[in-house]
């Protein structure tokens, strides 16, 4: 088993990597990572987990969500010193943070694993409403009524693997491709409002909230339904609809391969293998992760 220098006591211990289940209201947050002198969702666990353990522990995200984003289904990852600190956390952790961030589970998985380069997938959905009620803060306030149907259709011309470039902050496009495969685009639609679910392996910056913003043109007409085959060969910003805004977006669920989840697996190849001397921040964050 690999082993590591316990920083509290000098001792070698086997390395223990935690995963924490995160959900949050995005509303009073610059996001999820942290920023100097602003209150971030990464921040205050950084802040909570450092009060804890006596040092500074960082957690890595699945996902970098922007100012004003929310996230049911939030994942990261910390190592932690030993078993005694694995306990620490599991038991103190969700009565620690603030009422706006949710810890809804702590577990032991692979010394291997990494929040964001192990997934798979992510699942976001955006609720819309055609209404306005005061008591239903989170979602976009249409005020207009929506073309299901031809909404539906659109979302349909989604599904698959596409260029997105079209649906991504401009300056955030990537030298080495911006294909991303799509596997669930659709709407639930009830009597006044909507939630708009998809699901793919990666996702561009904003490309969630530009889908939306595209889609809700297409339902106001301003956009014909059979336009995103077009928007996304021309591979341009300028061709798709404008970003919806982000109070109705949340970050649902992190898809992980089941041998990651098995504190027991090793992957002596991975670039942060358990045996790596790197920290997780020395690893490159992808730009994906919603910022959607």
């Amino acid at each position: 088993m690999t082993r590591s220098v316990n920083p509290v006591r000098g001792e070698t211990e086997p390395r223990i990597r935690l995963r924490l289940d995160v959900s949050y209201v995005g509303s009073e947050f610059h996001g999820w990572q942290i920023q100097n002198d602003l209150r971030t969702v990464q921040g205050e666990l950084r802040n909570n987990l450092s009060r804890l353990l006596g040092r500074i522990v960082t957690p890595v995200g699945a996902g970098r969500t922007d100012s004003g984003v929310h996230a049911r289904g939030q994942v990261a990852h910390l190592t932690v010193a030993s078993a005694e600190e694995a306990v620490r956390v599991t038991n103190a952790l969700p009565a620690m943070v603030p009422d706006d961030i949710g810890i809804t589970a702590v577990r032991r998985v692979s010394p291997d694993f990494n929040a964001c380069f192990s997934a798979v997938a992510r699942r976001y959905s955006y609720s819309l409403l055609e209404v306005r009620d005061i008591f239903r803060p989170f979602s976009w306030r249409i005020y207009r009524p929506l073309d299901r149907r031809t909404m539906n259709r659109a979302a349909a011309d989604l599904k698959g693997s596409h260029d997105f470039s079209s649906f991504c902050k401009t300056r955030s496009l990537k030298a080495d491709g911006n294909v991303c495969h799509v596997d669930l685009c659709n709407f639930d639609w009830t009597g006044d409002s909507a939630i708009f679910h998809v699901r793919a392996n990666r996702f561009l910056h904003h490309m969630v909230r530009n889908l939306v913003g595209t889609l809700v043109a297409i339902g106001h007409g301003t956009l014909p339904a059979d336009c995103i085959p077009a928007i996304l060969a021309a591979r341009d910003r300028n061709a798709a609809g404008k970003r919806a805004p982000a109070h109705g977006l949340f970050m649902e669920e992190v898809y992980y391969p089941d041998h990651v989840l098995d504190p027991a697996w090793r992957d002596p190849d991975s670039p942060y293998a358990a045996d790596s001397n790197r920290d997780d921040e020395e690893i490159p964050f992808p730009e994906e992760g919603e910022s959607p």
